[in-house]
């Protein structure tokens, strides 16, 4: 099978009818000119949409009772837990162990660190 090789033939614009030498002798360049233009719309674009997805991503909390029965499995048995929590505008996940509860809030011993976290700020546990 042979391919077939296609020219696109330029046509030139006439400018003739224009009184000034610039009209005249201008070449255009073509899709070139378009470059700018659409990198900036296509990273505008992407920005909005990952903006969009940001706000659609709308995480639900366990309800209070879930993650009070989860929390005191995982501190009965003794076993490691995956919770994340809520901080300021970020989501954090914590690998670890209950080590106690006070008041309304639980302490997690991670294998760096200790974290105190209200009951409130949890939104999953697994």
């Amino acid at each position: 099978m042979q391919q077939v090789k296609t020219r696109r033939i330029k046509m030139p614009v006439d400018r003739s009818y224009s009184p000034y030498e610039v009209i005249r002798a201008y070449h255009d360049r073509g899709m070139m000119k378009w470059g700018a233009f659409a990198t900036g719309e296509l990273t505008e674009a992407q920005n909005t949409f990952e903006k969009e997805k940001k706000d659609d991503k709308i995480i639900q909390a366990l309800p209070h009772h879930v993650v009070l029965y989860l929390l005191n499995q995982s501190f009965s048995n003794q076993v490691q837990i995956k919770v994340k929590y809520q901080s300021k505008e970020k989501f954090i996940e914590v690998f670890g162990f209950v080590s106690e509860f006070i008041n309304n809030q639980v302490r997690i011993k991670s294998t760096d660190k200790i974290y105190l976290l209200s009951f409130e700020q949890i939104i999953n546990i697994s």
